[in-house]
């Protein structure tokens, strides 16, 4: 099996799997309990959400665990729009996650106005655009790091201090960037990301609230770790969650660069090819590569891998079922392009061999299509 679909998720590392098992065993009781094995469980919460905030460089009290990125997305978005509703505007982007685009579509059918940021030429958000939608009643930005299907890092710290000039929130989903590219939050109001992204368990993820900042809980009753979600505290997804992210961040650099001698090796390959048009640019982390492939139909073409052991996608695992990716039309403002896109996603795990073998099957299926 090659499995080239990083991007959707990622096998757990060993490491973090023996860190959730050994949590589970021996801290297990619910950290709310007074009792000295709730209190063990505290204490283990308590000892891993100071390394996440360490890494992200933000406070322990600003960090609330959620299940998943998307929960995040809906927490910071609904919740912030809970909270302040004489504040009906709110700027996005087309690049955004399924997560943020339908909570904004649930506000929009209760009377709020969402304006999409242009894009330019490669595809980054236009900030002087993005500078001209701003206007009095504007409640917050909603603006993604990473495509999730082209790869393309956007420039958020400089759209974090546009935000910031304006008194407007900035909320961020960097789940595609965590891990993968360097990221200052430091003027960024909400955050959201997701640990199976990194290596880490499904089921965990968490949301950045800075202070001074506030919304309405989506999830009420019940004691947690927060006042802002409730539910039992997830005592070992929340200990994996941490090991994966110390594990991403300390061997950011060398994942990094295996990954970056990767791509330059596929994009070679790839460019033997006249069918096909790369849709990631420069611009581009390196673990993602989007494709089009002429005249083909992306989802045929994810089956017809997949027959062959190879896994990759067509567009997000998250995007619905389009037939096309509207990120890669954003961009290139091509329909053929949007609707024979595929999206090849790399990782440190990847290997060469993996590679070539995926370039000779690609070989193969070109030649069937003929000219």
């Amino acid at each position: 099996m090659i499995y080239l679909d990083y991007s959707a998720t990622t096998p757990i590392d060993e490491e973090v799997l023996m860190r959730y098992v050994n949590v589970e065993r021996h801290a297990f009781a619910n950290a709310n309990s007074k009792h000295s094995l709730g209190l063990r469980a505290q204490a283990e919460i308590s000892d891993s959400t100071k390394k996440i905030a360490m890494l992200l460089n933000v406070e322990p009290g600003e960090i609330i665990y959620t299940s998943c990125a998307s929960e995040a997305n809906n927490t910071a978005i609904k919740g912030v729009a809970l909270k302040y509703p004489n504040k009906k505007h709110i700027i996005s982007s087309e690049l955004e996650h399924s997560s943020v685009v339908a909570p904004l579509y649930y506000l929009q059918q209760n009377d709020y106005v969402v304006d999409m940021v242009n894009l330019d030429e490669w595809g980054r958000f236009d900030l002087n655009h993005l500078e001209s939608l701003i206007k009095e009643d504007t409640l917050m930005l909603s603006l993604v790091a990473v495509d999730s299907e082209t790869g393309i890092r956007q420039p958020i710290e400089e759209i974090a201090k546009l935000a910031r000039s304006k008194n407007v929130l900035f909320h961020c989903d960097i789940t595609q960037a965590l891990g993968k590219s360097p990221i200052d939050l430091t003027n960024i109001d909400l955050v959201s990301c997701s640990a199976h992204k990194i290596y880490g368990p499904k089921g965990i993820g968490l949301l950045v609230k800075r202070k001074g900042v506030s919304l309405v809980p989506l999830v009420h009753g019940g004691r947690s770790t927060t006042a802002f979600r409730s539910g039992t505290p997830q005592n070992a997804l929340i200990c994996a969650f941490a090991q994966a992210m110390e594990l991403a961040f300390w061997n950011m650099d060398t994942r990094v660069q295996r990954v970056k001698d990767l791509r330059t090796f596929l994009v070679k390959q790839l460019s033997l090819f006249d069918k096909i048009s790369i849709n990631s640019n420069e611009f581009a982390i390196d673990q993602i590569l989007n494709i089009s492939v002429k005249s083909i139909d992306s989802d045929e073409w994810v089956t017809k891998f997949s027959s062959r052991d190879i896994c990759i996608s067509a567009r997000s695992a998250c995007s619905g079922k389009e037939n096309f990716s509207k990120s890669v039309y954003a961009i290139t403002k091509d329909h053929d392009r949007a609707t024979s896109s595929l999206r090849i996603s790399l990782s440190h795990l990847t290997t060469m061999d993996q590679l070539r073998a995926f370039s000779d099957v690609l070989e193969e299926f070109l030649k069937e299509t003929g000219d």
